[in-house]
């Protein structure tokens, strides 16, 4: 991608602004203009230039919304994901997986199960800007960090309910259409790591790549026919509410510090914290390959930088999945 199609990227963005959380107080509106009889009101342009977080063609640079979502086998199968930008795996208590799901060029009717946040949240999101993050709640003693943190907090109230089909605290979903109004004012992709367009020369040919978490498996196997990377976790197919498998256009695995921090759940066991700031290797899939790669991240407000075969990486368009795994954990390909 070359310097003056990111910059027309750049010029594409479209800022989104919504009512704030909690309601503001109601200002006096100006006077509008009705146009005159033979005027008619401009159709705001479609974009024609790829969207910056999943490189989508003809679709906005949007508000960034994040939404935590849990990733255990009474979750599944998940609603909204088919429609993320970038969808992160991370490690939680027990060695299992939490999922942060990142949405901006698309938004889903209903995201779920909601579940809570955690620290890694809040570095992890900072890259993105001032970000509405979804979530179910989080330990007392982490919400003034997350009060603190550059995002705009939605946890229970208007625009969640619960399923009934789905256990309890399985259950709790969101409502995209009322979070996004309640998330005000938020950022707009402005900038990323990577590119968008055809895969580099070179990789090596897979066919699945699992990457192995204390107690819980991330799996990809390519599908020549969909041309995505169709995901699985804990060696069970991942199914979308919707309907289907979900999958990814670019699946990466990305080796980062995982440490325990100062928080522990309600039953006494330390809630990792997974650093994404700093550098580290990558292993980075998409059309059927592999390529050995690397991210860095100087500090919070920049974006994760991959690269791959020497230069900066090249992500096939379409949801991006990232599982942010321990340095030297196990990833088995054939």
């Amino acid at each position: 991608m070359s310097r003056t199609l990111a910059a027309l990227l750049g010029a594409a963005l479209l800022l989104g602004a919504c009512s704030s959380d909690p309601e503001p107080k109601k200002q006096e509106a100006a006077p509008s203009q009705s146009p005159s009889e033979s005027e008619s009101p401009t159709p705001t342009p479609t974009p024609t230039l790829p969207s910056l977080l999943a490189g989508r063609v003809g679709k906005p640079n949007g508000p960034i919304l994040a939404v935590k979502i849990d990733n255990t086998s009474l979750a599944h199968p998940q609603a909204g994901l088919t429609k993320a930008d970038v969808v992160y795996v991370e490690q939680v208590e027990g060695g299992v997986t939490r999922l942060a799901a990142v949405y901006s060029s698309l938004i889903p009717s209903k995201v779920g199960p909601v579940r809570s946040a955690r620290i890694t949240d809040i570095e992890l999101l900072r890259q993105y800007g001032t970000v509405g993050l979804i979530y179910s709640g989080a330990q007392p003693k982490m919400n003034p960090l997350l009060r603190r943190a550059d995002l705009k907090l939605m946890a229970g109230g208007r625009g969640f309910s619960r399923e009934s089909s789905r256990p309890a605290p399985y259950n709790v979903i969101g409502d995209m259409s009322t979070l996004r109004k309640r998330a005000g004012k938020v950022s707009v992709p402005t900038r990323v790591g990577y590119e968008f367009g055809a895969a580099p020369a070179g990789g090596r040919p897979v066919k699945q790549a699992t990457a192995r978490y204390p107690s819980a498996r991330v799996g990809a196997a390519w599908s020549a026919k969909r041309k995505r990377w169709l995901m699985s976790m804990d060696g069970r197919p991942a199914m979308a509410a919707e309907g289907g498998r979900l999958a990814a256009s670019t699946f990466v695995v990305q080796f980062a510090t995982v440490q325990p921090s100062r928080f522990h759940d309600i039953n006494g066991a330390n809630t990792p914290l997974t650093k994404t700031v700093g550098t580290g290797k990558a292993l980075i899939f998409r059309d059927g390959k592999m390529y050995s790669g690397s991210w860095s991240r100087a500090k919070a407000t920049d974006p994760t930088t991959y690269r791959m075969a020497g230069k900066t990486a090249v992500f096939a368009p379409g949801t991006i999945w990232v599982a942010l795994i321990g340095r030297g954990r196990p990833v088995q390909v054939s």
